[in-house]
């Protein structure tokens, strides 16, 4: 055979190299026969598949549902990126004023450039209270992101693993597939007995790496249906945000429709004497 070639001529390197472009073409053939339907696969059981379309499913919706609970707590896609690098480097995110406070801001601001009218006044009691209204939502970002958003973007960090077990299934199954299909197209009985001797060995390389991605698999699931206490959080946060808010808005209102200067013309008269 050409692998034998390599061998010769290569040595101890040469084997390995040889035995991974065999595996490599091994594995290429047997997914393209698949595809064809020209050969046979070994398909997973029915509780195996519906537990691997679970963690799936709960790995997208989680994803998505991450990225828009941060596009709600923080619609500027550059802050965004910036805190998702800060997070990378390991570094903590940067406390930027939310837009209902630099909305309070610009109306203290205002009101106070504008304070002997009433038009100021009612500025400066409105901004007072958009200020406020804006440190409480503060509250419900930083809480947000600390009880829903994080506990979801460490559970993501882990997938790796998972996915690399899985991938290694993957691949022990095509090399089981492949080494029964070549015992099918053995030609006499003493090719089949040395072809089966590898397909018992790859039946036990699969059989443990099934074992093993089941209970990881079975871990994960049981890890995604605790997930629910952070949704819990995430309401429990946005009641508090919401209550606080409603209070404040109710409180603003009634300064600034009872304000003393409501209807009284503050601007500076000139006396009559001064005209003369």
């Amino acid at each position: 055979m050409k692998y034998e070639k390599i061998d010769r001529k290569t040595g101890g390197a040469g084997k390995e190299f040889a035995h991974f472009v065999k595996v490599g073409y091994n594995r290429a053939r047997q997914v393209t026969g698949e595809k064809l339907g020209t050969v046979q696969r070994t398909d997973y059981d029915r509780e195996f598949q519906d537990l691997c379309n679970r963690v799936d499913k709960h790995s997208f919706w989680a994803s998505m549902l991450t990225s828009k609970v941060e596009l709600v707590l923080q619609p500027n896609p550059a802050y965004r990126f910036e805190d998702f690098v800060t997070e990378k480097i390991g570094n903590e995110r940067e406390i930027r004023h939310t837009y209902t406070e630099q909305l309070g801001i610009c109306m203290l601001n205002a009101g106070s450039d504008m304070s002997s009218s009433d038009y100021g006044q009612a500025l400066l009691i409105m901004g007072d209270y958009e200020n406020r209204v804006g440190e409480s939502e503060h509250k419900m970002i930083r809480a947000a992101f600390e009880k829903f958003v994080k506990p979801f973007m460490d559970s993501a960090s882990k997938e790796g693993a998972i996915n690399s077990e899985r991938r290694t299934l993957t691949a022990l199954r095509l090399d089981l597939d492949a080494a029964k299909n070549r015992v099918r197209a053995a030609k006499t009985a003493d090719e089949m007995k040395e072809l089966e001797q590898f397909v018992d060995e790859a039946q036990k390389k699969f059989d443990e790496q099934y074992e093993l991605c089941r209970e990881v698999l079975e871990d994960r699931d049981r890890q995604n249906a605790a997930m629910v206490v952070h949704l819990e959080d995430f309401c429990r946060v946005q009641v508090d945000y919401f209550k606080e808010a409603h209070e404040l808005a109710i409180e603003m209102e009634k300064k600034v429709l009872g304000r003393p200067t409501k209807g009284k013309d503050m601007r500076p008269r000139k006396d009559s004497s001064d005209e003369e």
